[in-house]
């Protein structure tokens, strides 16, 4: 799936900075562009991928180019003014083969938690193509940073197609705090939205996978699904390849897989089903109760040796069980450079999620 990607307030600048870096990692890219929308110009300069010019403040009468200092109500009125201004800053961004628009933002914000929603709202006027944000929960128990929280959520559920949920206090070490963990938490959501949106990315006929993750699959179980989180494992694998195979040997290990020095099956199909379970038992974005979900999607990505057919059907059907959900979706991803195995897998529709009624209360109590 290539995305658009718009990064609104501190944190969700820093989110779309470390796609930016993500995508320049992995030998397909996803991201057709990115920008860095703020009303707090030094957390624009800080930023590192974003280009200069993909970097755009707004709300200067508002907020005096110093951010909002988590007042949404102003960031609400500095967006309210320059709506017009901000979506022309991401027309270019959304061209013929952008797939989907990803807003992240940061909702404890003033500026994140404020003007998201309505920059969404604005770009659904214009553009038909879905509108996805990643929704940064805020961690520890301010009651103030949970409303703003919840009152964003309310807001974007109206506007986006889809919110994909992180979960700041589920990923903070003891006694972290979300600075000094920001680093790893950016890094964190970058590489989980990569193996998402990357799926079915392939830059070459021997990374096409046998069931191809095109765009429609990710939308069909994103789109209309309310909140979704991700989870994902990965296990290095034991190879003897030492990096100098030619395109005919992955060409062979890819249409031959009964050779004789192909990978032990059993062993194969373990890998597939321990990474799977990894994956889903594993710590979520959000996390939630699994058989609340109501859509699926996994992604299975290795050598092309290692994603035996029988393994992910396999894996498929207990995903299915597993999550008491008829609507499942699967492919995989060879990776013939690599000695990893990883599984993406992608809950959609998820009602039960504890974190989300914390803060709920905690907005309540502090009323």
């Amino acid at each position: 799936m290539r995305v658009a990607a718009v990064g609104v307030g501190g944190a969700g600048g820093r989110i779309v900075d470390e796609l930016r870096q993500d995508d320049e990692r992995r030998e397909t890219t996803y991201l057709g562009a990115a920008c860095a929308l703020d009303t707090d110009t030094e957390a624009l300069d800080e930023l590192e991928a974003v280009p200069g010019e993909r970097r755009h403040s707004f709300g200067l009468l508002e907020a005096n180019g110093t951010g909002t200092d988590g007042d949404r109500t102003t960031g609400i009125a500095a967006i309210e003014g320059e709506r017009l201004e901000v979506r022309r800053a991401i027309d270019p961004l959304v061209t013929s083969d952008i797939d989907a628009v990803v807003l992240a933002a940061g909702l404890a914000g003033g500026t994140g938690g404020g003007a998201t929603a309505y920059i969404a709202d604005s770009l659904g006027d214009v553009y038909d193509v879905p509108i996805y944000c990643v929704s940064v929960l805020p961690a520890g128990w301010d009651d103030g940073a949970a409303t703003n929280a919840v009152q964003a959520l309310r807001a974007l559920s109206s506007t986006v197609d889809g919110q994909l949920l992180f979960d700041n206090e589920a990923w903070l070490g003891s006694e972290q705090t979300v600075e000094a963990a920001a680093g790893t938490l950016n890094e964190t959501v970058g590489t989980r939205l990569g193996a998402l949106f990357g799926a079915g990315e392939a830059a070459a006929a021997a990374n096409v996978g046998e069931s191809v993750v095109d765009a429609s699959e990710i939308a069909n179980t994103l789109s209309d699904s309310g909140y979704a989180t991700l989870g994902y494992a990965s296990q290095d694998l034991e190879t003897d390849d030492d990096g100098s195979d030619t395109v005919i040997d992955r060409l062979r290990d890819r249409f031959f897989a009964d050779e004789p020095d192909d990978v032990d099956e059993i062993k194969a199909h373990k890998a597939v089903e321990t990474t799977l379970r990894r994956a889903v038992r594993g710590k979520l974005t959000a996390e939630c109760e699994r058989d609340s979900a109501d859509r699926a999607l996994a992604v299975f990505a290795g050598p092309p040796r290692w994603l035996i057919r029988e393994a992910i059907t396999d894996g498929r059907q207990w995903l299915t069980e597993e999550l008491q959900s008829p609507e499942i979706r699967s492919g995989d991803m060879p990776t013939p450079d690599r000695a990893t195995l990883s599984v993406l897998v992608l809950l959609s529709g998820v009602t039960a999620v504890p974190r989300l009624a914390e803060l709920e209360t905690l907005a309540e109590e502090g009323g």
